[in-house]
């Protein structure tokens, strides 16, 4: 059985959305692929990803041939996906090839789109449908994982597509958003790879510790992420990009930033992008600079090529 699922990019709200807050997602293009079937060996897992010495952008070099090489699984992911099929009413025993277009490590939810793929293919393999609330139940327990507490954003976003903003709870609130008009953003990796764990868990120990002063600034990206859905209704990307900038500053206040993804912010913004901020869990992983278009999209990921780094343009649409 085959299937797959959209990585994801946070426009904005991460970090907030660990702790109630409002986050703005979108789904990206690029996918995980995932392949299933029975296998009395099993289980075992092949894990195909773009190369972390070429582009980590690119699938295939210029004559086509795939850029993609075999990453060893982790033994937890074995587990996971094993705990997976069970709940899934899949068999035990199966063989699993995964081949992503998203960078391992690089904030945009490959985690995420793996679980929804491998809950799409084993809800295949068990003769049951798999709606996007179901995806995202059993992706989410694999997210638990790689992320500790994750807020459940991810999954919901890769299970979906579009744009959502969604808010943590049970069940969690998901609201749909259309933008009035494609949105055109860079994506640059900051060359530098970490894991939300890392990330989420030194915050969530400096805001037990200062909760008078971590507390407003949460609450702020997630006003944030509010009124960006509604500059993305209405088409307003002056409004969106002031907010892009303004949540960089908070995230970088929060201790989330690092050199190089500040480094990252500064070629998108002196590129000419309406607004830049880091994606994601940061530490590392991801940059996204707002475009005004998909031409000025090209010249932002030009740009970051130019620096040294490794970018992409990206359409968003409903």
């Amino acid at each position: 059985m085959k299937a797959s699922a959209p990585g994801k990019v946070l426009l904005l709200g991460e970090h907030a959305v660990v702790y109630g807050h409002p986050a703005l997602a979108a789904a990206l293009k690029r996918r995980v692929f995932v392949e299933a079937q029975e296998d009395e060996h099993g289980p075992a897992i092949e894990l195909l990803a773009p190369r972390t010495t070429s582009n980590p952008f690119s699938t295939s070099n210029e004559n086509g041939a795939s850029m993609l090489s075999p990453i060893p699984a982790p033994p937890e992911l074995l587990r996971a996906a094993a705990e997976m099929a069970a709940a899934a009413g899949a068999p035990s025993r199966f063989r699993i090839t995964v081949r992503s277009e998203l960078p391992l490590g690089g904030g945009l939810g490959s985690s995420a789109a793996l679980g929804v793929a491998l809950a799409r293919a084993f809800s295949q393999v068990a003769g049951r449908d798999c709606p996007p609330d179901r995806a995202e139940r059993l992706a989410l327990d694999l997210e638990k994982i790689f992320h500790g507490a994750p807020s459940g954003v991810d999954p919901a976003i890769c299970a979906r597509g579009g744009v959502i903003l969604f808010r943590r709870g049970e069940p969690p609130g998901i609201e749909r958003v259309s933008p009035r008009s494609p949105l055109h953003v860079a994506i640059a990796l900051s060359g530098v790879v970490r894991g939300t764990r890392s990330t989420v868990l030194p915050l969530s120990a400096r805001r037990a510790e200062r909760p008078g002063l971590y507390d407003p600034m949460l609450e702020f990206l997630g006003e944030l992420a509010r009124g960006g859905a509604a500059a993305l209704e209405r088409g307003d990307l002056q409004d969106l990009g002031l907010r892009f900038d303004a949540a960089h500053g908070v995230l970088a206040a929060l201790g989330v930033s690092c050199p190089e993804l500040e480094d990252t912010v500064a070629v998108l913004r002196k590129a000419g992008a309406l607004g830049a901020k880091l994606t994601g869990a940061g530490g590392g992983g991801a940059a996204i600079g707002l475009a005004r278009d998909a031409e000025h999209a090209a010249a932002l990921v030009d740009a970051v090529r130019a620096n040294g780094k490794h970018a992409f343009a990206e359409e968003i649409a409903s």
